[in-house]
């Protein structure tokens, strides 16, 4: 079944259901994504979700499979096996017209995807690929040209992101303080402050452990935690109990303060009404790494919008 002619059935029935929403510009997310199938193959899932529905969009029943292949997530390959789905796409991107039982309806697409570039057009981007001394990490041509205002990046994505800034921050500021109180350089494994902290972080509920990445190498290395840890971890290591006597004096009021900021622009941006003033309010901090991370969770909710 072609991509056109199963959106239409699906708009058929939201029609039905709800005749009021004829009136309204039917909002398309795409999402495309690789899996991993068996040791050596992989899967990319090209789907559908219709806006309007708004939570049912999380439901895997409101998510409409569209493309099943059996090839490596590479963008020659993708766009040589996908080309004819792509097409349809492009064209349905230019007319914004569909047609649902002889009646024709606005329809605006929305691509699900990681937001690696700060707001650019789709000229810029074409732009950059191929060329080796201005690319700006671009290479290659998008294979939909999408606009990044149109684009919706994975909030879980983005929160994992801006979880390991934070968390990276806090051990080496636990380090360099155990390095102060000795007056000398001290082997991080075994220092108080940073045993401390990692004893606050599992008394979050979460397994944390720290370790050398090498053998005789003073890298350090801990164990990522996924969603459900990190947001154990967020919801209580920034009451100031959880800090204490891990971070330099002069500077845990201010990461204390940061970890709570983060944690209300991550409740704010979840939510389904989300307060643009509270988003904008939190993302002025004086730290580029963790400015720019936390501009990416501003742009990720005013793509959703």
């Amino acid at each position: 079944m072609e991509f056109t002619e199963r959106l239409s059935e699906e708009l058929e029935v939201i029609i039905q259901l709800d005749p009021d929403s004829s009136h309204e510009v039917f909002r398309i997310k795409l999402s495309g994504d690789g899996a991993k199938f068996s040791r050596c193959s992989n899967l990319f899932l090209v789907s559908f979700a219709i806006l309007h529905l708004e939570q049912r969009v999380l439901s895997p029943r409101d998510n409409h499979t569209v493309a099943v292949v059996k090839i490596p997530e590479c963008h020659d390959i993708l766009a040589t096996t996908l080309e004819p789905l792509l097409q349809e796409i492009k064209l349905l991107m230019e007319s914004q017209i569909i047609e649902v039982e002889g009646k024709q309806y606005q329809v605006e697409l929305f691509l699900r995807g990681d937001l690696k570039h700060k707001a650019r057009t789709i000229e810029d981007i074409e732009s950059c690929a191929g060329n080796s001394r201005e690319s700006y990490s671009v290479k290659y041509c998008p294979l939909l040209p999408i606009d990044l205002d149109h684009v919706v990046p994975d909030e879980l994505h983005w929160f994992l992101r801006v979880m390991d800034v934070l968390l990276e921050n806090v051990v080496l500021q636990a380090v360099q303080l155990d390095v102060k109180v000795n007056k000398k350089q001290a082997d991080p494994l075994q220092e108080a402050m940073l045993q401390k902290l990692v004893e606050s972080i599992q008394a979050c509920g979460v397994p944390f452990q720290i370790w050398r990445k090498d053998s005789g190498s003073s890298a350090l290395d801990w164990i990522s935690l996924g969603g459900a840890g990190m947001r154990k971890v967020l919801s209580k290591l920034h009451v100031p109990a959880y800090f204490k006597d891990t971070l330099p004096q002069d500077c845990s009021k201010c990461i204390t303060q940061l970890w709570k900021d983060f944690e209300e622009l991550h409740t704010n941006i979840s939510s389904w009404t989300p307060d643009s003033n509270v988003i904008e309010s939190k993302v002025k901090y004086p730290i580029n790494k963790l400015q720019q991370c936390l501009q990416l969770h501003y742009l990720s909710i005013k793509a959703r919008q």
